[in-house]
């Protein structure tokens, strides 16, 4: 049952209609005094069709309940009611149509409950519409969102340092190229433009380091408007002491007292050896770079390339894969001390008879970083494997493709004819141990 209410809305051809209030009632008295008075004009005996086959006058009641509810129709049916009772009291008829009226006024009312159970059911469909069209609004808007930061991030990758792994596999690749040996022009100029290019750097230079202490002045390799800067810098020297890349951050939380530099980084290249070989030395880098993420990086990269400058000049026992392994090792386990990254030694032990074809299927499926050697040094040969930048479980998946290729290609598994030791990188001196007694040393 519905209330009165100022205004009611209706469904009309699937478009919502209001009606104010004054002009329902109008309606409901004008429709229920039409058919009133066409049953009095049409029958003045019986102007109620009483004693008809069909009460006419029920339409009524009928239509203004399918049209505007339970209430109205009850009000049109008790105007029936009540000329029906005017008329019969003036004919002083001996019995009211008890029966008739009953079925007049159940006629509206079913009709009017009808109607407002159906307007109910469309309320709450037209409810559940609009908060389904709020949701995808929301979502929409959400959506798109994440779409203009997901390419403002694409943008922000495309033009920045990258990952790690990337960073080195470029900086293995270009330095590799070079044909002098050592520390020149040629591989100062190809390290600075690494470490311009993952650093973002924009004024830098790269100052040789002799026995460990005396600096060159003269630059290397330079990029940008670079101005030469003394040894005497507060934020060289405190680089050289600390053996460790600095910055203005670092001097300002160490409080030191006085700061007179126009250097805003220093990186020491430092091979795995303890040699420092050169310095970078950085005068500006844009703000959004300076950061330490950034600055990692780059002391990563430095530490590479002071191994690949160092490389050529160790002796070491084994073939060149083993010392090239060897030095490889101890500065994964350097980057394992002192920034935490992960690395893993994998060493697989099997008869001479089946060395070749484990070498070669392990070789296959070597990533950018990887190093493999063979190593004849004891009774039995084995096949030792360093992964950078790769922690147990990636171990566990490479030994997974490794059974996978081997039993593809062999028709065997693995683990009938090789035998496997790890170890997770985590101090230097335990890689020393590890591969010492693999037959190579790497002191």
């Amino acid at each position: 049952m519905q209330d009165t209410r100022a205004t009611t809305t209706v469904a009309q051809s699937g478009h919502a209609t209001e009606v104010h209030g004054w002009l329902k009632w109008l309606e409901v008295v004008l429709v229920t005094g039409l058919f009133l008075a066409a049953g009095f004009w049409l029958r003045p005996d019986d102007p109620l069709h009483v004693g008809n086959t069909f009460a006419w006058p029920v339409l009524a009641p009928l239509l203004i309940g399918l049209r505007y509810g339970f209430f109205p129709a009850l009000m049109s049916s008790l105007l029936v009611l009540l000329v029906a009772g005017w008329h019969y009291d003036k004919a002083a008829a001996t019995a009211y149509p008890w029966g008739w009226a009953a079925g007049m006024l159940a006629c509206g009312l079913l009709a009017g409950e009808f109607r407002d159970y159906w307007e109910r059911q469309l309320r709450r469909a037209n409810a559940v519409n609009e908060y389904s069209l709020q949701r995808l609004e929301e979502f929409t808007r959400n959506f798109y969102l994440m779409k203009v930061s997901h390419d403002r991030l694409e943008q922000q990758l495309a033009g920045s340092s990258g990952s790690l792994r990337e960073a080195l596999r470029r900086l293995y690749g270009e330095l590799s190229q070079t044909r002098s040996e050592g520390l020149n022009e040629e591989s100062a100029a190809l390290m600075l433009r690494v470490l311009a290019r993952y650093g973002q750097l924009q004024t830098a230079a790269i100052l040789a380091v002799e026995g460990n202490r005396n600096i060159q002045p003269k630059a290397l390799a330079t990029v940008g408007d670079y101005e030469a800067v003394s040894e005497s810098d507060p934020l060289i020297r405190y680089a050289m002491q600390e053996r460790t890349l600095v910055s203005v951050q670092t001097e300002f939380r160490k409080h030191l007292k006085k700061l007179d530099t126009d250097l805003l980084v220093v990186i020491p290249l430092i091979s795995s050896t303890d040699d420092l070989v050169a310095l970078c030395v950085v005068e500006s880098i844009p703000f959004f770079s300076f950061q330490n993420r950034t600055l990692r990086l780059m002391a990563i990269l430095a530490g590479h390339m002071a191994d690949m400058l160092c490389q050529r000049d160790q002796t070491m026992a084994g073939s060149h894969e083993w010392q090239s392994l060897c030095s490889q090792a101890r500065r994964a386990a350097r980057d394992a001390e002192a920034f935490g990254l992960p690395s893993v030694l994998l060493k697989l032990q099997v008869n001479e008879q089946d060395l070749a074809t484990l070498a070669d299927r392990m070789t296959g499926l070597l990533r950018g970083l990887d190093v493999i050697a063979v190593n004849r040094a004891n009774e039995s040969p084995s096949v030792v494997l360093l992964m950078p930048l790769t922690d147990e479980l990636g171990l566990a998946g490479y030994l997974h493709r490794l059974e996978l290729d081997i039993r593809e290609n062999a028709g065997r598994s693995l683990w009938d004819f090789a035998s496997q030791q790890s170890l997770v990188v985590k101090t230097e001196a335990q890689v020393a141990e590890w591969l010492a007694r693999e037959g190579g040393a790497i002191d």
